[in-house]
């Protein structure tokens, strides 16, 4: 199958602090950089988009670019639709390549979109005579006809992206690539994108597709690239390499939110302390990973000085982006509990744990009964749940419930006559 993008250990740098350059100054630079190549400036910065990057994209392929912000995503597309150069490494591009990487990139705000999609079909590589032809789809597929004579300057973000992706994905590319631009258009729009971009993989062309909308990703590419600070760290199934970008992103907040200790000093007043808050199976055992299907127990480990004959308990169940997923509290449950001076556990069992795959961590509380002055609070170190797609889409939830599904036997319709289904 024909190779379409190559790049070969591809590396791009880039200078922090220089906002301002002129002929004079870059010859001055050059001559300090080859006499000491190490010297910068104080407020001179070297950063490394990309490291030795190297992959190659085959014809009717469809490949994701997954990483955080800063990761170097956007600079492997700037490299290649050529509006940066790299700075070591060579770079191949075989076939037609239109791109879709800023928000109305190639549109001249005092003309209008007709104006525009002639103009962008002509950097594109088309005749006029093409443009022409393909006119009336560009402007069908924008949704836009009504406002196709008003200067792009009035347009809203949305319109751009409209006529944007339109242009790039009506002149038949044998390359496209679209960056984040796709978030800005309505739930319809994007839906009608995506049909666009599967018509092109099914006539041969290849797209890079960058998107921090998991969903969209997983619809449009076959396989992706995980980068991570200007390095890849995995390319392979897409499914693949989200799971490894969200662990890792569930790994960073861990953390940034760790703490020295989970549990607070003790209450010189209350005399109460919450000691120790632990997750363990039902074998009572504690481990670093748990299933969303399994059960699981909550132990909440206390120290009082004195005995209380009531206590009002809580728990907050709460993902590494701070969301609290659900929370249950004795009051509102009707269990009573006491403390016993001394050391003691009460407990809550989670029958199953039913949360979607992440990292948590639990915050108990114990306060009195009736005016809910607080006694004591403490956390649970993290764990993590597997067996289910890591993500932090709102689509997703925060559960797993308990389900049952129904449905008609595979023949239910067999049987049916032509008058039947009429009569349905």
């Amino acid at each position: 199958m024909k190779t379409v993008v190559r790049f070969d250990n591809v590396s791009k740098q880039y200078h922090l602090g220089v906002t301002r350059t002129s002929i004079v100054k870059g010859i001055a630079r050059a001559a300090m950089t080859a006499v000491r190549p190490h010297a910068l400036a104080a407020n001179d910065q070297i950063l490394w988009a990309l490291r030795e990057v190297s992959f190659e994209l085959a014809q009717g392929e469809s490949l994701a670019l997954i990483g955080k912000n800063g990761a170097g995503k956007s600079t492997i597309l700037k490299l290649l639709a050529n509006i940066t150069r790299p700075t070591r490494g060579n770079i191949a591009v075989n076939g037609r390549l239109s791109a879709l990487i800023e928000l109305g990139s190639g549109f001249h705000p005092d003309l209008t979109g007709r104006e525009n999609v002639f103009l962008n079909g002509t950097v594109l590589g088309l005749t006029r005579d093409e443009i022409r032809r393909r006119f009336d789809e560009i402007v069908t597929f924008s949704e836009i006809e009504r406002f196709i004579d008003t200067p792009v300057k009035r347009y809203s973000s949305g319109m751009m992206v409209r006529l944007g992706f339109a242009v790039a994905s009506c002149i038949e590319p044998e390359i496209l690539l679209v960056d984040e631009v796709l978030a800005v258009g309505d739930a319809s729009f994007r839906q009608k994108c995506l049909l666009r971009i599967e018509s092109l993989l099914k006539r041969g062309a290849s797209i890079i597709f960058v998107s921090h909308n998991i969903n969209m990703v997983e619809a449009v590419c076959q396989t992706a690239l995980y980068i991570k600070q200007g390095h890849i760290e995995y390319r392979g199934k897409t499914a693949e390499a989200i799971a490894l970008y969200e662990h890792a992103l569930h790994e960073e907040r861990v953390q940034k939110y760790q703490d020295d200790g989970s549990a607070d000093a003790s209450d010189p007043v209350t005399g109460v302390e919450i000691t120790k808050v632990k997750v363990v199976d039902a074998t009572g055992v504690s481990a670093r990973e748990y299933r969303a299907d399994q059960p699981v127990e909550i132990q909440i480990h206390y120290d009082s000085r004195v005995a209380h004959e009531r206590i009002d308990a809580v728990i907050r169940i709460v993902r590494s982006d701070g969301m609290t997923c659900c929370m249950a509290r004795t009051a509102i449950d009707n269990v009573p509990i006491a403390l016993r001076a001394g050391a003691g556990y009460f407990s809550i069992w989670l029958e199953p744990l039913q949360l979607i795959g992440g990292a948590y961590y639990v915050n108990a509380y114990i306060s009195t009964p009736r005016d809910l002055v607080l006694l004591a609070t403490a956390r649970s170190p993290w764990f993590y749940v597997a067996g289910s797609p890591l993500s932090f889409e709102e689509q997703s939830g925060v559960y797993e419930p308990r389900r049952r599904w129904v449905a008609p036997p595979a023949d239910a319709f067999i049987h049916l006559q032509p008058a039947d289904v009429q009569n349905v």
